[in-house]
């Protein structure tokens, strides 16, 4: 059975970010994310500590701790850079439009509204109505539909570079 046939079924290969010129990520193969406590940072490639995210190399042994989840990890087309999605996506409409005024048609996608910006109504926090990552990420295309929609941007963390 291939990663993306069991464990990470129900998450999609690839990922864009963005707007026309979308940055695609691609699922990492021989690396996972851990979320939740506990970090687990003995084992970790990169620890996200804030938002209690641990990048792992190798496949899941243990059993996950209760309020734990897994999730894939991307990484850019022909990068190396690893990127872990955390279930949030950032919308941006079209100048004169608010994310607010288009919460049912995010609803009838799958999504809820969980944060809206005062300095920029135009943009706005979302996320899969169920909670679940794989369903944010699954859910893309369809918040790229709603009208008006100019940028679609999962939220994916990743390592700082020094350059």
């Amino acid at each position: 059975m291939s990663r993306a046939d069991g464990l990470f079924a129900g998450y999609p290969q690839r990922i864009a970010a963005g707007a026309a010129n979308a940055v695609v990520y691609e699922q990492k193969p021989g690396y996972f994310a851990r979320h939740g406590e506990p970090l687990g940072e003995e084992e970790a490639e990169v620890v996200f500590e804030p938002e209690q995210i641990t990048i792992v190399r190798g496949a899941p042994a243990t059993p996950l701790a209760p309020g734990q989840a897994l999730s894939p990890v991307y990484a850019p087309l022909g990068g190396d850079s690893l990127a872990v999605p955390t279930g949030q996506v950032f919308l941006r409409f079209r100048a004169g439009e608010t994310v607010a005024a288009h919460r049912e048609a995010l609803q009838q996608a799958g999504f809820t509204i969980t944060r809206e910006l005062d300095v920029a109504p135009q943009g706005g926090w979302v996320c899969a109505s169920s909670g679940s990552i794989a369903e944010a990420l699954s859910g893309l295309s369809a918040l790229r539909s709603i009208d008006g929609v100019e940028s679609v941007e999962p939220q994916l963390l990743m390592q700082r570079a020094w350059r």
